[in-house]
C-alpha cells in the first residue's frame, strides 16, 4: 500500500486547493510554526482549505529547540495553534537543524520525548521527520519506536520516485522536493505513506466509546430517595441514591458515587467482563484503590482516569475526555459545576483543571486494546453479551433491540416524545423514531426505513 501527498508551508505561496484535490491527493502535510515559533501565515487557510475539499491533513514543526524547556515550548505553540482541530495525519516533529545535531543523541531523546508528552496529551498522533544521516547516526534506538517520515531524494531530483533509494525504514518516504502539480507554482515536497492513518485504532475507537457513553450522562442528579432512578432530573436530592449503584452494586446504594459512576461507564461502554479487566478491580468504588493496582501518571491523557489529591489523599475521581497543554477536561460523577474539586456535589458534570495547580493528582490508563470487540454491551442488570447483532424491526423485543437502544442513546438520537430512549428491549414506536433519525443523520449511504438491518448496523458500529 503507498498513499501519496504533499506537505507545504508558507513558500507554496496560496495554493489552489480545489485544483490540488482534483488532481487527487492522498495527504497534506502543513507546517504549522516556523522561525520564532509564529505560526505559518498559510497555517490557517491551507487547514481550512484541506478540510473544504476532504484532503487528509497533518501537521509538521520544524524544531529551532535547543533545551527541552524550548522544545515544550514549541510543543505547546502547536497545541494552541491547532486548539482542538481534528487531524487524521500525525505532529510530525522535523529534527534536522544542525545546531541540534551537536547536542548528541541523549539531549534529541530527551527533548524529543518532552515534545511527544505534550502532542499525544493533546490527543494527537505522534512522528518524527527527518533524513537518512539523522536516522542513522543521530537518532538513538529509542526513538525508533515511533512512527518516522524518512527524507531522501537524490541530487538530480527531477520530481519523480527513484527507487533505487528508497530506505527500508519508516512509515513514509519524502522521496522528492522538486515535484511539480496543478494548483502549486513552482515546487513542492512529494511522499508516500505506507501506513493509513485514516484508519482509526481500535484503542482510539474505544477511547472514544467511553467518552460517549459518559457524555451521555452530563445533568444527571442523584436521588432523595430509591425511586426515579433513570431520569436525569427528577426526585433529585442529597442522598447518593443513583442508577449507577443500582446497576453496579445495589447493596452500596446511600454511599459517595464518584467512582461507581466511572465503573458504570466501562460497563456500560464495553461488558461486564472487560470492564473488570480494564479497571483490574471490580467495582470501582474507592479511590486509592487505583493507586495500589495501575501505574501514576503525572500529566494526564484522552482516556485516562484522574484521581483527584485533596487534602492529604485521594479523594475524587473522573474521565478525562481532553487535553489542550496543561488544561485538561473531565466528565465527574457525584460533583457539581463549581470550580475546583467538589467530590461530593450531586451530579454528573463536565469540569476542567490546569494539571500544574493540582499537586498530587494522578492519572491511570486503563489498558483499551483489552477491548476487541464493538458488540459486547450491558443489559440493564450489569450482565455481559457479545453477539452478531440480528435485524430489528418494529415490534422486536430481544437483545439486539437492547443494544440498538444502547447505541442511540450514547449517540443523542431520542424518542418522539423528545425524551431519551428507554431500555425497554422493546423496538416500540420511540426506538424506530430514534431510528429513522439515525438513518437520516447517514442518508448519504442508509435508506430510511425504520428496520436496522446489517448495512445500518455496520454503520452504527463503525461510527
Amino acid at each position: 500500500m503507498e498513499i501519496k501527498g504533499i506537505d507545504v508551508s508558507a513558500w507554496q505561496g496560496q495554493i489552489d486547493w480545489k485544483t490540488v484535490a482534483a488532481y487527487g491527493m492522498d495527504f497534506a502535510i502543513l507546517r504549522i510554526t516556523e522561525s520564532g515559533n509564529v505560526t505559518d501565515k498559510y497555517f490557517e487557510r491551507n487547514y481550512t482549505e484541506c478540510q473544504k475539499y476532504n484532503i487528509p491533513t497533518g501537521v509538521y514543526k520544524y524544531s529551532y529547540a535547543m533545551t527541552i524547556s524550548e522544545i515544550q515550548s514549541e510543543a505547546r505553540k502547536v497545541v494552541s495553534v491547532l486548539n482542538g482541530r481534528e487531524l487524521q495525519y500525525p505532529v510530525w516533529l522535523d529534527l534536522e537543524h544542525h545546531k541540534q545535531r551537536v547536542l548528541g543523541a541523549e539531549n534529541i531523546h530527551k527533548m524529543t520525548e518532552a515534545f511527544e508528552k505534550i502532542i499525544t496529551a493533546a490527543g494527537y498522533k505522534f512522528g518524527i521527520y527527518c533524513n537518512v544521516d539523522w536516522y542513522m547516526n543521530v537518532i538513538c534506538s529509542h526513538l525508533k519506536k515511533y512512527d518516522f517520515w524518512i527524507a531522501r531524494y537524490p541530487a538530480n531530483d527531477d520530481g519523480w520516485i527513484q527507487e533505487r533509494l528508497r530506505p527500508d525504514f519508516g512509515v513514509g518516504w519524502q522521496y522528492s522536493s522538486k515535484a511539480k502539480i496543478p494548483g502549486i507554482n513552482g515546487t513542492v515536497d512529494r511522499s508516500v505513506f505506507y501506513k493509513d492513518y485514516k484508519e482509526v485504532s481500535t484503542v482510539d475507537k474505544n477511547i472514544e466509546k467511553l467518552i460517549l457513553i459518559a457524555k451521555n450522562e452530563i445533568g444527571y442528579l442523584e436521588k432523595k430517595s430509591n425511586i426515579q432512578l433513570d431520569d436525569k432530573t427528577a426526585n433529585a436530592g442529597s442522598n447518593n441514591y443513583t442508577k449507577y449503584w443500582r446497576d453496579i452494586k445495589s447493596s452500596y446504594q446511600g454511599q459517595p458515587w464518584c467512582a461507581a459512576f466511572v465503573s458504570w461507564c466501562f460497563m456500560k461502554a464495553f461488558g461486564l467482563d472487560k470492564a473488570k479487566k480494564l479497571l483490574k478491580h471490580w467495582p470501582y468504588v474507592y479511590c486509592p484503590t487505583m493507586s495500589e493496582l495501575f501505574t501514576l501518571n503525572s500529566y494526564p491523557k484522552i482516556g485516562d482516569i484522574v484521581i483527584f489529591y485533596h487534602n492529604g489523599t485521594f479523594t475524587h475521581t473522573g474521565v478525562v475526555t481532553a487535553v489542550i497543554g496543561d488544561k485538561f477536561y473531565t466528565i465527574e460523577g457525584n460533583t457539581s459545576g463549581a470550580s475546583g474539586i467538589i467530590a461530593n456535589g450531586g451530579g454528573v458534570c463536565a469540569k476542567s483543571y490546569y494539571n500544574s495547580k493540582l499537586p498530587g493528582t494522578k492519572f491511570c490508563t486503563p489498558d483499551y486494546s483489552l477491548v476487541t470487540s464493538s458488540t459486547e454491551t450491558t443489559n440493564t442488570e450489569g450482565g455481559s453479551y457479545m453477539f452478531t447483532p440480528e435485524t430489528v424491526k418494529s415490534g422486536d423485543k430481544n437483545t439486539s433491540v437492547l443494544l440498538l437502544q444502547e447505541i442511540l442513546r450514547a449517540r443523542g438520537f431520542k424518542g418522539k416524545t423528545g425524551k431519551a430512549l428507554k431500555l425497554t428491549w422493546k423496538a416500540d414506536a420511540n426506538t424506530i423514531y430514534a431510528l429513522k433519525a439515525y438513518q437520516e443523520s447517514r442518508k448519504e449511504v442508509l435508506a430510511v426505513d425504520g428496520v436496522c438491518g446489517p448495512a445500518t448496523w455496520k454503520d452504527l458500529i463503525a461510527i
